[in-house]
């Protein structure tokens, strides 16, 4: 029997809830073993008396199929392996004694970790996050619509937001996923044929068709001719661009250009683009480096939205405002554009898209189907009607048998859309349902577009449901928790490429094969070396390092006027190239810490300091000797978003560093337990301020692990340059602060840097340089750190203490491949973690 999708919605969420639920049980020997031990050394910090940290061990119940039971056990086995507990200026218990204790709890929590998933896997159901629908929706239909923004934002855990846990599924979330899948759905039907559009305008007639442009002429750019010369960023009022696309498509922009001035060297320009409204500011899309020379002919191709221009402007922190003479008088770099022009939309018609669901269905205008439907008069549509005519009776597909084209399409839809085969049942339940509204007169296209949302929006697409290879006992007990092969290549699809399984994974699963080691190795190395990877680093390294938050903060202009778009564009891109790089020629994951090299261009040269660097384009570059740079920690990506765009906290970089780097992240503060603030009066420095957080007996044994790492990273300020100084804006007896390119605006030097530390474990460091070395000395845990990572990411599913003896195995396996990253995502998806429900 097939049920409603909505009903079959329920019915997965009350799984979880069964499937949490299990008979309590003490583990044998936990009497002899564990209380005797807790009453001695324990119950006078966590007994009745006091709840250090908010926690009570005395009648903590030895339960451990219960959650937060196993949750607080397994806190109290890391703390007795790592001897934090009992502290040091407490009675010690034996070696031997406490060694037994973690035996026992180690193979106690392993047990019972390993019979939950056993029982009911480790992963129930998850939902697909925004990005990860939209880019199944794109995929599957072939269209450019944006989805992501008219969904809800989603939650994050264990730093990803693909996590089963957080992705909970509430009436809002519905109705934004069935309005996103509508307006997919609507996108691949084109309003109208292709109405032709051409624009062609000269630097002086953008200037003249521009919104108040006369503010910028003989300030910021200047007429030569018929051809336009800007010297600085134009501002929104007035923009070099071209005319504002009637209809959404792909268009063709050529534009005659060339860089004039400054010392003959090409400029970096932003190939943007603008809504006509003009209430938001130009979309940066790409940098493009126009040469010194005579004006040539650009050519490039963009997909426009409807009423959106394309613009191209400068990115530099350079304003030739700031020239006190007549501006023909400036020699310094600028752009010329003769003319810039568009033409199109270019997109084949009717699109590709359109046959993904209406395949050998003709389009007719509205008012032409309903006559026909209705036996009336059919209008007759003019060969040259207008773009407004054609919104107010746009084309939809016209089937001349609507039952039969109907019964087609959904059944030959539904096994993309479920990213498996479909029986019968369920594909006659689709079909009947769109059937029924075409007896209750919908017309063909309505009651279409109402089959492929309610597919879209059914369990079988909106959520992952890892299926296992054999069914479920007469108990409804698991017989094993092996995928099926259908369920593993959306695994691996969703891991790698963020989106539904190709044709070539799902044929592979078809033959039962994908699950063969050998098959399973191919296929991963094959989605690594395709297009789609780059939502592997947009999705994993953005959230992995946090550079999706790049613009959160925008940096002074006060104390950073050396910050520009062009500074902030190469920014994580920097990050991501880096992050291919190691992907991509399986280099040590070692060389996230400390690397001998990066992948930079002109503008991040400058701020780091490195010479013989030219141009907009990423290049790999060696590092010169003393360059404090290399790795991850220290590019200007990470330096931005670990700082508030005015001053850096050793707080936020060293919390970081232990989350992101280490994999030591410091424990949050209980919840009964507010937010300490000590008294700080008197402390001058940054130093000074945090050792009076580090004399707090609440505070510092958190300190203790984030300040290292922290200060660290002092020596470098929030948009990645390297200081010995911080910058402020009061002037003092230091000085002034010698910049390039400040227009006149002056930054003083502030109190020096305090560099250095100790780690809580007495090893000193001088600097950041000292700290990576230190770092490296564990070269387990920071694969440990990464392959978890991996694990919750690919999953969706936090590390559960039966998965921590996979992970040592998948870090034993790379430390003999000189810890390679690409050998880790393969034995990641190798691992029984991966392999299994």
């Amino acid at each position: 029997m097939v049920r409603e999708p909505l009903l079959v919605l329920s019915l997965v969420w009350s799984s979880l809830v069964v499937a949490s639920t299990s008979a309590a049980a003490t583990p044998n020997g936990f009497a002899e073993k564990i209380q005797p031990f807790i009453e001695a050394h324990c119950v006078g910090c966590h007994g009745p008396d006091s709840q250090k940290a908010g926690l009570r061990l005395d009648t903590l119940s030895p339960d451990l199929n219960d959650q937060g039971a196993s949750t607080q056990w397994t806190h109290v086995y890391d703390k007795l392996l790592s001897g934090e507990m009992p502290p040091k200026n407490r009675p010690r218990p034996s070696q031997q004694d406490a060694q037994g204790v973690v035996e026992f709890l180690r193979g106690q929590l392993h047990t019972a970790s390993l019979q939950q998933q056993q029982m009911n896997g480790r992963v129930v159901v998850r939902r697909l996050n925004g990005t990860e629908y939209q880019n199944t929706l794109q995929d599957l239909l072939g269209t450019r619509v944006p989805l992501k923004e008219m969904l809800p934002e989603d939650n994050s855990a264990f730093g990803f937001d693909n996590v089963s846990k957080v992705l909970d599924l509430s009436s809002t979330h519905l109705l934004r996923y069935q309005e996103a899948a509508g307006a997919a759905i609507t996108s691949v039907v084109p309003i109208h044929p292709p109405i032709p559009f051409s624009d062609r305008r000269t630097g002086l007639e953008m200037s003249k068709k521009g919104p108040n442009f006369q503010q910028t002429l003989g300030r910021s750019c200047k007429l030569q001719g018929e051809a336009l010369i800007v010297y600085s960023k134009l501002p929104r009022y007035g923009l070099c661009s071209t005319g504002f696309a009637p209809t959404a498509g792909r268009y063709r922009v050529k534009m005659s250009v060339c860089a004039v001035g400054g010392e003959g060297k090409p400029i970096p320009v932003g190939l943007m683009t603008v809504e006509q409204s003009g209430r938001e500011s130009p979309v940066l899309k790409d940098v493009r480096e126009i040469p010194h020379c005579k004006p040539q002919v650009i050519e490039l191709e963009f997909d426009l939205q409807r009423r959106q221009a394309f613009v191209v402007n400068l990115l530099t922190t350079w304003d030739s405002r700031e020239f006190k003479k007549p501006i023909d008088e400036y020699t310094g770099p600028g752009l010329l554009v003769e003319w810039m022009s568009m033409e199109g939309p270019i997109d084949a018609f009717p699109p590709p898209s359109y046959n993904t669901l209406f395949a050998g269905v003709p389009l007719k205008a509205r008012s032409v189907v309903k006559a026909e439907a209705e036996r009336a008069r059919v209008p007759t549509i003019a060969p040259d009607r207008s773009a407004q005519s054609w919104h107010s009776d746009p084309l939809e597909p016209a089937s001349s048998d609507p039952r039969k084209d109907a019964d087609r399409l959904i059944r030959d839809f539904l096994p993309r859309a479920f990213r498996r085969p479909v029986n019968k049942e369920v594909a006659d339940f689709y079909v009947g349902r769109v059937l029924r509204k075409l007896d209750e007169k919908y017309s063909f296209y309505d009651a279409m577009q109402y089959g492929y949302k309610l597919a879209l929006c059914s369990p079988d697409s909106l959520f992952l449901i890892d299926s296992p290879a054999n069914t479920p006992d007469a108990s409804g007990r698991l017989t094993s928790t092996l995928l099926d092969d259908y369920s593993l290549a959306q695994r691996l699809s969703y891991f790698l490429c963020s989106t539904s399984p190709d044709s070539e994974l799902l044929a592979a699963a078809t033959r039962n094969e994908l699950s063969r080691p050998a098959v399973l190795h191919a296929q991963v190395e094959r989605l690594l070396n395709s297009p789609g990877a780059a939502r592997f680093t947009k999705n994993f390294a953005g959230q992995w390092l946090d550079l999706r938050k790049i613009d959160a903060t925008i940096p002074d202009p006060k104390l950073f006027p050396d910050f520009d778009a062009l500074l902030l564009w190469s920014m994580p891109l920097e990050t991501e190239k880096f992050f291919e790089e190691v992907l991509r020629k399986d280099l040590s994951l070692l060389e996230f810490v400390e690397s001998d090299w990066s992948m930079i261009n002109q503008r991040l040269a400058e701020v780091y300091g490195i010479p013989g660097v030219s141009g907009a384009a990423f290049q790999k570059v060696k590092l010169p000797p003393g360059s404090h740079r290399g790795g991850v920690m220290t590019q200007a990506s990470v330096l931005k978003v670990t700082a508030d765009g005015t001053r850096t906290s050793p707080v936020l970089r060293g919390r970081w560093v232990l989350e992101r780097i280490v994999g030591k992240p410091p424990a949050p503060p209980p919840p009964d337990v507010p937010a300490i603030e000590p008294d700080i009066r008197g402390a001058t420095t940054i130093r000074q301020q945090l050792d009076k957080h580090r004399n707090t007996p609440a505070c510092a044994s958190c300190h203790i692990h984030i300040d290292p790492p922290g200060f660290a990273l002092e020596t470098f300020d929030p948009i990645g340059n390297w200081r010995d100084f911080y910058r402020v804006t009061v002037k003092s007896n230091r000085g002034n602060v010698q910049l390039k390119n400040l227009n006149g605006r002056p930054v003083y030097r502030g109190l020096d840097v305090e560099t250095g530390g100790v780690t809580p474990d007495g090893k000193v460091f001088g600097g950041i340089d000292d700290y990576k070395k230190i770092l490296l000395n564990d070269k387990d845990q920071l694969a440990r750190n990464l392959a978890q990572k991996l694990l919750v990411y690919s999953t969706g599913a936090e590390i559960q203490f039966a998965d921590r003896e996979v992970v040592e195995k998948i870090v034993a396996s790379v430390r003999a491949r000189n810890y390679g990253f690409r050998s880790l995502i393969h034995e990641v998806v190798q691992s029984r973690v991966f392999l299994n429900k």
